[in-house]
């Protein structure tokens, strides 16, 4: 093992950008709306995420 006074250069490897590009070319997902029953599951059950 060698002894180097500065680190190496690392590579630079090809990083994907963090951030989407904008969709707003394409249609949107109409989501349907929730039943009672589904929205009393999300509220209740959102306090133990």
């Amino acid at each position: 093992m060698s002894i180097h006074p500065f680190p190496r250069p690392v590579a630079a490897v090809p990083v994907e950008p963090y951030f989407q590009t904008d969709r707003s070319t394409e249609t949107p997902i109409r989501l349907r709306p929730l039943t009672a029953l589904e929205q009393m599951y999300a509220y209740w059950g959102s306090d133990r995420a």
